[in-house]
């Protein structure tokens, strides 16, 4: 604003045109002299006020209204007023009902004709609902801060690019840091294990896009040491929907990740231990499947040397020899078998097709199922997914079943004797395998406990089979149940994922 001039001797027309401006004006409009006497306010003013005329208001002091810890900034503004300047001021009125308003003046020296400082003109607006609401923003970002600040996560903000903006005390400590320079200002690359960084940012851009994302990491701390990290991100938006920023809640992980290592670790052990006993158990069987073999080389190499003993090499020599060799490499085939299934190594995750997996599980119990008389069927889709995982682990989950499988219906009648394995593709990009048996189901109650380690249903037996099955399928993102139906009568379920696995094993092998 600039200095007003009124000159009653020769402009009234200029002065009628003011007096309209100031009667009709919205806000408070008031005139006042240098010791802040109160010369003239408009209606507007007047009735902010709580004021009901002007005579009730004209020639009071205008530091009657306003409260007094704003007195003395008040007289600073108005000196300055006077001084020929423009002044502004957030300030408290006490309203002639006895209430506080809070109020925004803008003040300018007005002239007469000679140039002469004769009053100030303030205009003043009720800023009172406005004051609130600041005041109430500032109280919840002053709690939010306490909040933020006393948090025990690491909690920041951080750019579209991964510049870190603002980060806690409970931040500073996980990164090993003294202070805020140390971090603010930086990119979250730089403590960040390299192999992570791809999925972070394709986190980061979804939180931009304003979507929230979970992700676990590896950083390094700034004194050299190296944690896992689990993070929580959200984006911060602004009023417009627009996102200022990525707000993130990070927790150390690092022991529970060990803690899970040590876990899968002895979950390997076991395993494996199970694998040997399952061996022991079908010994006699392998034994019976390697005899055949064995004795058919013997039978034909006997009969090789009666021939090759003749003055003349027999016809059916050259076909005796190689029937000893198909049968030599059948035996060896058979010992690999064993020794690739007992042996004791770390996952090794490949490639692999369902059917050929299954059908290498059935050379091992053949003979038990040809001993039991059982029909076993076949159900395989042709277009069966080929997955991502490790071979012997899952060869041994088939084989933990269709051994259960087995001796749930040799005590039955034959016509019992039967066994379904299907494996089909789910809506959901998995392989679903189930292995299903006729014959009496497992109870609600004992089927409540059949994933419990320790807990079995036969006579001999560890009860860790199903344990041990149940966490190698949740190692690969799958899932495995139980379930009565009426078609099959019992039925053990498994789905693998590839996807899934590749992730979930990955803080293992690191």
């Amino acid at each position: 604003m600039i200095p007003l001039t009124i000159d009653a001797t020769k402009d009234e027309m200029g002065n009628e045109f003011f007096q309209t401006i100031f009667e009709s004006a919205p806000e408070c409009i008031n005139l006042q002299n240098k010791n802040g006497m109160i010369e003239l306010m408009n209606n507007a003013g007047l009735k902010l006020l709580k004021v009901a005329s002007l005579s009730d208001i004209a020639g009071t002091s205008i530091y009657d209204l306003i409260a007094p810890q704003y007195h003395q900034a008040y007289e600073e503004m108005s000196l300055k007023v006077f001084q020929g300047e423009q002044g502004n001021l957030e300030y408290e009125v006490i309203t002639a009902d006895g209430n506080k308003r809070w109020m925004k003046t803008k003040a300018v020296p007005l002239k007469n004709a000679n140039q002469d400082i004769i009053s100030q003109l303030s205009v003043t607006q009720d800023i009172t609902e406005h004051k609130s609401i600041s005041q109430q923003l500032e109280s919840q970002n002053n709690k939010l801060q306490t909040i933020i600040e006393s948090e025990p996560e690491c909690v920041k903000l951080q750019d579209a690019h991964g510049k870190i903006i603002e980060m806690n005390p409970a931040g500073l400590s996980l990164l090993k840091a003294d202070n805020l320079k140390d971090v603010i200002g930086k990119s979250i690359y730089a403590f960040m294990a390299p192999e992570y960084k791809v999925s972070y940012q394709a986190l980061t851009k979804d939180v931009f896009n304003g979507r929230c994302g979970d992700m676990e990491f590896e950083v390094f701390c700034l004194n050299g040491s190296k944690r896992w990290l689990e993070t929580h991100a959200a984006p911060l938006i602004d009023t417009n929907g627009k996102v200022l920023a990525l707000l993130a809640i990070t927790r150390d992980i690092d022991e529970r990740k060990k803690n899970e290592a040590q876990l899968y670790q002895q979950q390997t052990e076991l395993a494996h231990v199970c694998r040997l006993s399952t061996m022991g158990q079908m010994a006699s069987s392998l034994a019976h499947e390697l005899n055949q073999p064995l004795c058919a080389v013997s039978s034909y190499a006997e009969s090789a040397h009666k021939m090759s003993s003749s003055a003349q090499p027999h016809p059916q020599l050259k076909s005796l020899l190689e029937k000893i060799v198909d049968q030599s490499q059948r035996a060896t085939q058979i010992i690999e078998n064993i020794r690739d299934f007992v042996r004791k190594q770390s996952p090794m995750h490949e490639t692999i097709s369902i059917e050929m997996t299954i059908n290498r599980v059935l050379e091992f119990i053949k003979t038990d199922i040809r001993r039991h008389q059982i029909s076993l069927q076949l159900q395989i889709a042709d277009d069966l997914m080929v997955i991502k995982a490790d071979r012997i682990q899952i060869e041994q989950i088939l084989l933990n079943l269709l051994t259960n499988a087995i001796h749930a219906v040799q005590d039955l009648d034959v016509d019992q004797h039967q066994i379904i394995v299907r494996a089909t593709n789910t809506p959901d990009h998995e392989v679903l395998i189930q292995v299903c048996n006729a014959g009496p189901a497992i109870s609600e109650e004992n089927a409540a406990d059949l994933f419990t380690p320790f807990y079995t249903t036969k006579t001999t037996g560890l009860g860790m089979g199903l344990p041990i099955s149940r966490s190698i399928v949740e190692a690969h993102g799958g899932h495995i149940w139980y379930e009565n139906t009426k078609e099959d009568n019992s039925c053990f379920n498994f789905t693998l994922s590839a996807e899934n696995y590749q992730n979930s094993v990955k803080a293992y092998d690191e």
